[in-house]
């Protein structure tokens, strides 16, 4: 799990951007994603799947991912979602993603609000790395979602 502080007002402009302008990480993070489309569904909701074409690590080789949208929680201001097809599922029995917007919570450098990623996942075998590339990733955007709206 990680935390990756925000200095936007989480709840509602990070949470927004991630509930209903997820494809805009295209043009936040080209060099990262190349598109994200839905694939089956007609929102970004629970029961959904999305089709992710992105690259990072070393090589930057391009993956091609479906994640379905588990859950969506507009009150406590979540969403959760699972890797459903893909080289993913060669290395992670289970990969399980949550970010969350909170508010007003306590980090390990002080109060305030802050965008919390929680990765669940099952190796395939012993011999595969924790998923370090999908957090870094994650770190990524947060810094990048909030560097974003602090100049607008």
């Amino acid at each position: 799990m990680t935390d990756a502080l925000s200095n936007a007002i989480v709840d509602m402009k990070f949470y927004g951007f991630f509930r209903n302008h997820l494809g805009d990480l295209v043009d936040l993070f080209p060099e990262n994603y190349k598109s994200i489309q839905l694939v089956e569904g007609q929102h970004f909701s629970g029961g959904n799947v999305v089709l992710f074409k992105f690259q990072f690590g070393f090589g930057h080789q391009l993956r091609v991912e479906k994640w379905a949208i588990r859950a969506v929680d507009d009150v406590k201001k979540y969403i959760i979602y699972e890797a459903v097809e893909g080289d993913v599922l060669k290395q992670f029995k289970v990969l399980r993603v949550k970010v969350e917007a909170v508010h007003g919570g306590s980090t390990k450098v002080g109060g305030g609000n802050f965008t919390k990623w929680t990765v669940e996942f099952e190796k395939a075998n012993e011999n595969v790395a924790s998923p370090q590339n999908y957090l870094e990733l994650f770190v990524k955007i947060s810094k990048g979602v909030d560097a974003y709206f602090s100049r607008n």
